[in-house]
This record gives structure tokens, sequence and C-alpha cells, in this order.
């Protein structure tokens, strides 16, 4: 059923403070039949175009809302969802649009109540300024509503969705005690934290993340796990094109990802002494 959240980080150092820096959207990488004992550990459940500034991800059911952001992603990446100089509200409705339409044509299908979240950046540096809505469809009325969330003013989560909220969010309250509170580090971390630990059955394998930042395209982060490196929930091998996409640990860093070290210059951190490591279920 899925752990999904998303956040958005501030810097309390440099110039103009109160503006975003970037915007995160993470999610675990299982897929259940039924129960957690027929499962698959792989699937992909964090979405980017190529090149415009949107991030999705999706909770609940399974099969429609990954085949419809598959869709969407091709119809943006062509040019032909919306226009080039459409407005970020613009944009979410031929979106929201594009996903009822997909659902009307589900004939009778046994889909279950989904949920996509989507991120968009409206304007770039120095006026940044990112905005989030979630996309419900309710199986028992075959519809699909839409709804902008409030996005916070300082380094906070935007949203936490799917059957792994419960934990998710209890890791967070736990980090937040911690001497990283406040920091977007403390955000990963915590949501690695609940991943790991198998607090909800429905939830686990390989943290996927994907940013958007101040400008530029949407950013896939690879994450590396107890020395194996993933994209996506896909592992992939050692190789020296790894360095061509970000690369990130459960703490947060930027990391090198053969040696899976911070990179020079990188901002190293450590886990708060009250918080113990977790151990996998």
């Amino acid at each position: 059923m899925t752990t999904l959240q998303s956040w958005i980080a501030y810097s309390d150092t440099g110039e103009s403070p109160q503006l975003p820096r970037a915007i995160y959207i993470a999610s675990d990488s299982r897929i259940t039949w039924g129960s957690a004992k027929h499962r698959w550990e792989a699937g992909r459940k964090v979405f980017a175009p190529r090149e415009q500034p949107h991030l999705f991800g999706f909770c609940g059911d399974v099969i429609l809302p990954a085949l419809v952001i598959g869709q969407i992603l091709s119809a943006i990446d062509s040019g032909v969802l919306f226009a080039q100089n459409a407005s970020a509200t613009d944009r979410h409705d031929a979106i929201f649009k594009a996903v009822k339409r997909a659902v009307d044509r589900a004939i009778s299908t046994p889909t279950s109540n989904f949920t996509i979240h989507h991120i968009c950046r409206e304007s770039v540096w120095p006026q940044t300024t990112f905005r989030a809505w979630d996309i419900f469809f309710t199986a028992s009325e075959r519809s699909c509503t839409s709804h902008e969330i409030a996005v916070p003013l300082t380094t906070d989560l935007v949203g936490t969705y799917g059957s792994g909220k419960m934990s998710a969010t209890q890791h967070h309250q736990k980090w937040q005690l911690s001497d990283a509170a406040g920091r977007s580090r403390a955000l990963l971390a915590s949501f690695c934290d609940s991943i790991k630990l198998g607090n909800d059955p429905l939830s686990g394998g390989p943290p996927q993340v994907a940013a958007l930042y101040t400008k530029g395209p949407p950013v896939q982060i690879g994450m590396i796990v107890e020395g194996r490196r993933f994209l996506n929930g896909m592992e992939v091998d050692i190789e020296p094109y790894l360095s061509n996409i970000e690369w990130r640990d459960s703490l947060g860093q930027v990391v090198e990802p053969i040696t899976g070290d911070p990179l020079p210059g990188a901002r190293r951190f450590a886990r708060p002494k009250k918080l113990q490591k977790p151990i996998e279920t």
C-alpha cells in the first residue's frame, strides 16, 4: 500500500532565507498482492518528466495510477499536454483532466482507491515557489477529486500518505526531538528509518527519492542502502557512470556512488546519539 512523503527545504544561510531551496518526494518500493507475503520489492512509485519541473508519486491501487502517470509523463515530455508558458494552475488542471479521462475509460475494473501526489515548481530563483496537489480516486463512486495543499514556509513535511503514514509520522516526530530537528536531512532520514524498521508490513524495499531545486529539470536521486545502489527501486551495478546522477545515503548525505563516502565539500551528518541505528526486520 506504500509509504509516500514529500517535504520542502529552506536554508538559514546565504541570501533570501525566506525562499525554498528544494522540494522532495520519497516512497518505498514494495508492491503487495493481498498481503506482505506476496510482494515485489522493486516497484517504481516516484516519477518525473525529463525537463519540466514536476514530481509525482502515488499510493493505494497500483495498476491504474502507475500507468496513467506514465502516460502523463510521455505527454509532458512530448509537449502536448499543456502550453510551454502555461501557469502552474493550468498545468495541474490539464494533469487532473488527464487522470479523470483515464478513470472514465476503466470499465468494470477492480480498481481500489488511490492518491496521486503532484508537485510543481511555479517560478525559478530568485522568485522560487513550489506548489502541490492531491488527486483522489474514490472507487465506490468511480470519481476523482483534486485539491491544492499548502506548502510550509519553513523546512517541513508537505504531505504523508499510504498504509505507512502512521509509522512515518512517528519516526518524523522522533527526529524532530533530536538536534537535527528542522533540517531537510532529518526528514529523509526519518523516512528511511520508517521503511527499514518495517513497522508497516505493506511498505518496504529501498527508498526512492526525487527532487526539484530552484532551477533546472527534476532530479532523480539514487539511494545507497546497506552498501547497495538503487534508483527508483531498481538495483544498479557499480559502474563509472553512476556519477551521472545525484546519490544520497539514509542520513541524507550527498555521497560518491561507488564508495558511498560523502562527496568532497558535501556536508557530513551523523545520526543523533539519542536515535539508535534502526535494525531491519
